[in-house]
């Protein structure tokens, strides 16, 4: 028993270092002071929301000179027997501490690439992969615009850091992703796994019995 805690254990580690994101799961109570507040720009993260109705979301952060700032967006992809999601297409735009545009995305002009995540096992249209230095030092703010309900989630930073109590949310934290991307029961990666230690653990019950 306590040989298989430590394989399962030793796979949990290896899914959160193959996913890297540190995942949030929003909803309109985040945002009920008017914008969410990204507090490390440079961590990895993932943040997903549900658009139940045309509305508009902001993030900010704080940035300084030279800081790179690094940001995915992207809409999880319709799986089997669903119409498309690629109709979903909300507004994003950038603005820098003077409230100017640093950049606009026209998401209806872009043609998204298929992007497959490991961690949850699930696809989703990438819309948005954008990497830049900041130039001013303040307050930067991200706005994301809805005309109708949808999913999208929106990444920031590279830097990988996890708490012992984030290794052990892995296993609801993959239920989340993949519902949130219309899926259902074990990542692929799971299924393997288990395989994988039912196959030692039968080898063990062997070696020990014959």
């Amino acid at each position: 028993m306590k040989k298989k805690f430590v394989l399962l254990s030793l796979l949990v580690i290896f899914a959160v270092s193959a996913f890297a994101h540190v995942p949030a799961f929003l909803t309109s109570n985040d945002f009920a002071k008017g914008a969410f507040l990204v507090r490390d720009i440079d961590l990895s993260q993932i943040l997903y929301y549900v658009f139940s109705a045309a509305e508009e979301i902001t993030f900010v952060f704080e940035g300084f000179v030279g800081q790179h700032f690094h940001m995915l967006f992207g809409v999880p992809k319709e799986i089997e027997g669903m119409d498309s999601t690629m109709d979903f297409r909300p507004e994003l735009t950038v603005y820098d501490p003077d409230g100017e545009i640093v950049e606009d995305f026209v998401l209806e002009s872009i043609e998204p690439e298929i992007m497959y995540e490991f961690f949850g096992d699930t696809y989703s249209y990438l819309y948005v992969r954008h990497d830049s230095t900041l130039a001013k030092k303040g307050i930067y703010s991200i706005k994301v615009k809805a005309e109708d309900p949808g999913r999208a989630w929106i990444t920031f930073g590279k830097k990988e850091k996890f708490t012992a109590s984030q290794i052990i949310a892995v296993p609801r934290w993959i239920r989340e992703i993949r519902s949130f991307h219309y899926s259902k029961g074990l990542a692929k990666w799971e299924l393997y796994g288990l395989g994988i230690i039912g196959a030692i653990s039968a080898a063990l019950v062997l070696l020990v019995f014959l």
